[in-house]
């Protein structure tokens, strides 16, 4: 972008001139005076005030303020809330545009139905676009990944990569399946974004080889030069469970040859997160306030990610670009007092205007349907168990110390055709039941230390349509529905962070150490993270690729 440049690209006056504000050039890293004028979703003019807005439709004037472009997401995904309450709440502080997750709904939407989803859901206001996964994130229904529906689904127009490619050891010892979706998605020009949490150096570079493109597993600024050095673009990240970012910020001012690969990602930030801090600005504010400079900051999340994958209409405030700006008081506040998205003003000073269009979830995902389960069959009797050690990582623990208090822990199938049962330490002290769809396999966790109120957690989950439900002595004590599929919640978004903000309060009553403890339900399963995992085959040893216990079939 120039200051000079007026030439409008439609005929006519512009809509909607913003006039007396300070433009940000990410791409150069400089500020200018200007004035920015729009028609439709495109901005048409930039240059002074009273030549860009001749004749203007609507003036604006946002004098003493900061035009930037609206915040990207590049890695997201999507927890409790529906992604139309989630495009809402980020849209409302300045993310235009995200790149989410699509496993949910391709593990539980039909076939023949995914693509045409997705593509509803891409049409929002806030912009979502797809990761289109290759595997699912636990063992089972492999069968809905098979590379002709997957090429299908990458090759949409809202498809912006495939990943996160989550078994990155399978990669590197040379699974043909998974090294044939990486190399068909690539001849069809797609990003293949990575998952490989503790890579070493030479790991990393067999990755980068194989066709990863980026990684969002760094902790340290060491593993972030590590990634970069290997020639992956790289996330750094600051969620919930993972506030890394203070750390990982180094490794922008180690050496300025990386700052075109580097962008800034939430990852999967729970909804009462997001309601206390904020998004992608929140980001922005955290790596300026760790040292990083305000333009740097802002590249990060918005030129960068944009010209990663390819995107040409975004990422910057330049003529023939679509018309996403955020205005902010100053620079160093990236925390916009106007949103524009799509050439249309969407949100004033953190609130959402009206005119959000509403989405039929009607028929959408499968209702949840709860095979009756008796005690029995979730106690625990033999054997040892597992031991959460922070929200997310496990390790095993020997029959001998697995004290009477512990939880039982079962994996229960969503078509109650088999269950998979442990001892679970670390979680909570003190629990009668407790049922939850919250979960990376998308079956059914059910944890406590009375099977009695395990078994009745589970029946009235079902009468929830999922969720989260707990139950002590026989009585309903915590209820968290997710009504859609048991994977997100019909209600608005400020009730679901609520229930969120709630149930980490209920069970941090009940023992819980952690951060939050959806993520502890939702890892559970997860086929790939060290060390013991609950899945379909059984509990996993995840670093010894072995059934440690097999579920039993009923």
């Amino acid at each position: 972008m120039r200051p000079s440049e007026t030439t409008p690209s439609t005929d006519g006056p512009p809509d909607l001139v913003l006039t007396g504000g300070q433009v940000a050039d990410v791409r150069s890293g400089v500020l200018h005076r200007a004035g920015v004028a729009r028609s439709g979703s495109l901005i048409v003019a930039i240059g002074p005030d009273e030549e860009v807005s001749a004749n203007a439709q609507q003036r604006l004037d946002v004098t003493g303020q900061v035009l930037v472009p609206g915040y990207i997401e590049p890695h997201g995904h999507i927890l409790a809330v529906n992604p139309v309450e989630f495009a809402k709440a980020v849209l409302a502080r300045g993310t235009t545009t995200a790149v989410i997750d699509a496993l949910p709904l391709m593990m539980l939407i039909p076939l023949d139905r995914v693509g045409e989803i997705l593509e509803r859901l891409a049409a929002l206001p806030m912009k979502i676009r797809w990761l289109i996964r290759l595997h699912p994130q636990s063992f089972g229904q492999e069968a809905k990944f098979a590379l002709d529906h997957l090429r299908r689904l990458w090759r949409l127009p809202s498809a912006a990569a495939v990943g996160e490619v989550t078994r990155w050891t399978d990669v590197l010892e040379g699974d043909p399946d998974l090294l044939q979706k990486i190399k068909a998605a690539q001849t069809d020009g797609k990003r293949v974004e990575g998952h490989a949490p503790g890579a070493s150096y030479e790991r990393l570079v067999g990755l980068a080889a194989a066709g990863f493109t980026s990684c969002h597993e760094a902790v340290t600024a060491e593993e972030a030069a590590n990634r970069l050095r290997a020639g992956l673009y790289t996330m750094l990240r600051h969620s919930s469970i993972r506030p890394d970012l203070p750390e990982l910020v180094k490794v922008v001012t180690r050496d300025d040859v990386f700052a075109s690969r580097l962008m800034l990602t939430a990852d999967g930030p729970t909804p009462s997160f997001v309601a206390t801090h904020g998004y992608m600005d929140y980001l922005i504010d955290v790596a300026i306030r760790s040292g990083v400079p305000p333009m740097v900051a802002l590249r990060m999340a918005t030129f960068n990610p944009a010209a990663y994958y390819g995107w040409e209409d975004l990422g910057e405030i330049a003529v023939g670009k679509r018309a996403d700006i955020n205005v902010l008081r100053r620079l160093e506040d990236p925390t916009p007092v106007l949103v524009i998205a799509g050439g249309r003003i969407a949100a004033e000073n953190g609130r959402l205007m009206a005119g959000f269009p509403s989405f039929d979830w009607n028929g959408v995902l499968p209702a949840l349907s709860v095979q009756r389960m008796l005690p029995a069959d979730l106690h625990a009797h033999n054997g040892g168990g597992i031991r959460l050690v922070n929200d997310v990582i496990t390790q095993p623990v020997e029959p001998s110390d697995v004290p009477e208090s512990a939880l039982h822990a079962a994996l229960v199938d969503r078509a109650g055709r088999w269950v998979t049962r442990t001892r679970l330490l670390g979680f909570a002290d003190r629990l009668g039941g407790l049922a939850s769809t919250v979960t990376s396999a998308f079956d059914l966790v059910v944890l406590g230390q009375r099977p009695e109120d395990m078994t009745a957690a589970l029946a009235r989950l079902g009468q929830l349509g999922g969720g989260v439900a707990v139950v002590e002595d026989g009585k309903e004590v915590f209820a968290f529905p997710l009504d859609l599929g048991g994977i997100y919640s019909s209600r608005p978004w400020q009730d679901v962070a609520e229930l969120n903000r709630r149930f980490a309060e209920f069970m941090r009553n009940r023992g819980y150490p952690f951060s939050d403890p959806l993520f502890s339900l939702l890892f559970l399963t997860f086929d790939s993270l060290p060390w013991i995992r609950l899945t379909a085959r059984g509990v996993w040893d995840v670093r010894n690729r072995k059934v440690l216990a097999p579920s039993l079939r009923k």
